[in-house]
């Protein structure tokens, strides 16, 4: 748990990063703290990609922003796009960062120069939606907003097939995301209802999910596992071989916008804005914390940046919670498939999420509201002729006063009096 933290990118601009950390009242239990939060883009940050120590966001304003998490700083800025920013992704040695825009462009940045070694301006005819890099890196898969899926020899430089896939129905004429799997073995397309596994060795399908509600975002959890995220809040996980272990999972009441995953960890991300991290071991699917951020997630990451938490002491008392919880888990279930890990007997671990900045934040403006019914009392208790009319027209309003005449005007009046008696 050292280090793990988890990167938001949202509508607002903003990037958001939340990090593991014990509660100050109950070092057995954690929660997400805020570690920062900067305003890099003019626009909303669409796609978030990290590796080791960097992490890279693109925005709908073109622009590529990366980041040093360890210094916590800006490295610098990439401007060479003349579109959004739909995909980022990092080979798997860190070596080059590869960025796909609406543009219709893909690039290949180099991390050691920081500089773009190669550019295909014309990658697809329309928008590049997402990248994939195969696991041995010399080969990536890129998919476009026309529904065209292209291997790339990434040492020649050159396109190796073009396949249009605009024709196939069972995709419903939506492509989102294409995903390799972790030994390169198979890819995942994203679809309208379906999830598509494609074997690279027969080139063909070898399992076809559906849904009743459309999938949203989708990762990786292993060779043969796959995490999909549904509109309806749901989280399915399925074996790509095995068809009768498939099982979903209510998590939220919205849609679940974005997936990541980081060796057994698993961190998710609703449309509502709220942001979940999730420890996977064997057969038990367990909720570290939760946070509600406040924001509307489009994308996230889950990085480990190798900082100790405040206090060792706190850390190891923490693992050996999570480890506890696991353990009494798998006392009260058997080993069973995938299946198992969401069933309805399997185990939560309730967690605080406030932080104690967050409870005095909430006593503030508990008072603040407290305060401003006391206002509404005392304005009830007003006699009605004392209240102010308010409106937007002229009020005729009597008198309080008598306002005597002055002796000038006394004067006046005087001399009109002897006018007319004579």
């Amino acid at each position: 748990m050292a280090g793990l933290e988890i990167l938001v990118g949202t509508y607002e601009e903003f990037i958001v990063c939340y990090r593991a950390e014990p509660l100050r009242t109950d070092p057995e239990k954690l929660y997400l703290k805020e570690s920062f939060a900067a305003h890099l883009h003019t626009s909303s940050v669409r796609s978030v990609a990290s590796h080791g120590r960097y992490v890279a966001t693109g925005g709908a304003d073109d622009r590529i922003c990366l980041l040093d998490m360890r210094e916590g700083t800006k490295v610098t800025e990439f401007l060479h796009h003349d579109g959004t920013i739909n995909a980022l992704v990092f080979s798997d040695d860190g070596s080059h960062l590869f960025s796909g825009s609406n543009d219709g462009s893909m690039t290949a940045i180099n991390m050691s120069k920081l500089a773009v070694d190669k550019t295909w301006k014309s990658a697809h005819k329309t928008a590049v939606q997402s990248i994939s890099i195969h696991p041995h890196g010399k080969m990536a898969l890129s998919l476009g907003s026309d529904m065209t899926l292209k291997t790339w020899d990434l040492i020649t430089g050159r396109a190796l097939f073009t396949t249009a896939l605009n024709k196939n129905s069972k995709y419903g004429r939506v492509l989102a995301d294409v995903q390799w799997s972790p030994d390169g073995e198979h890819f995942a397309l994203l679809g309208n209802r379906v999830v598509d596994i494609i074997s690279i060795e027969t080139t063909r399908s070898v399992r076809l999910l559906e849904y009743d509600s459309k999938p949203s975002a989708m990762c990786w959890l292993s060779a043969e596992e796959i995490a999909v995220g549904l509109e309806n809040g749901a989280l399915v996980m399925a074996n790509i071989h095995e068809e009768e272990q498939q099982e979903k999972l209510q998590i939220y009441d919205s849609r679940l916008k974005a997936i990541s995953c980081l060796g057994n960890y698993i961190a998710t991300a609703s449309s509502a804005g709220d942001v979940s991290l999730w420890h996977l071991d064997g057969v038990d699917f367990i909720q570290i914390c939760t946070q509600q951020i406040g924001c509307r997630p489009i994308c996230l990451a889950l990085i480990n940046t190798g900082k100790p938490l405040r206090q060792d002491s706190v850390q190891e008392s923490a693992e050996s919670t999570l480890n506890t919880a696991a353990s009494k888990n798998k006392a009260q279930m058997p080993a069973r498939s995938i299946a198992s890990k969401v069933v309805k007997e399997m185990a939560y671990v309730s967690v605080e999420t406030e932080d104690p900045v967050q409870i005095a934040s909430a006593n503030r403006l508990k008072d603040r509201s407290l305060n401003k019914r006391k206002r509404t009392a005392l304005k009830k208790d007003i006699k009605p002729a004392d209240r102010r009319v308010k409106s937007s027209g002229f009020i005729e309003e009597p008198a309080d006063d008598v306002i005597e005449p002055s002796k000038a005007d006394n004067l006046v009046e005087a001399k009109k009096k002897k006018k007319l008696k004579t």
